[in-house]
């Protein structure tokens, strides 16, 4: 998970990649894995920079933003789904239980 700090060193990145995977398909009439084959991978070595996870995919990476989910679970370990989250989806112990 990216925190604040390093999702702003990435999300430009991410923008772009998109933003150049679309010109190249519209450029070269390709299918996405085509495009994203030849387009630069800027946003893959930052992330690989920061996390040390090699050859990540962009589509991913969007995921990855710990701002984006609540609290880990103190029963289960996992995440809750959103900073807004009552439950935890994955065994259903309560925000209050969590306290």
């Amino acid at each position: 998970m990216l925190d604040e700090a390093e999702w702003e060193q990435l999300s430009p990145l991410l923008t772009d990649t998109i933003t150049k995977i679309k010109a190249y398909r519209a450029e070269h009439n390709c299918d996405i894995p085509t495009a994203r084959a030849n387009c630069s991978p800027e946003a893959v070595a930052k992330f690989e920079k920061l996390t040390g996870y090699k050859n990540m995919g962009y589509d991913v990476m969007f995921y990855l933003r710990r701002s984006s989910y609540g609290p880990k679970c103190k029963k289960c370990g996992k995440l809750f789904r959103t900073p807004q989250a009552k439950f935890c989806v994955a065994c259903g112990q309560t925000l209050e239980q969590n306290a």
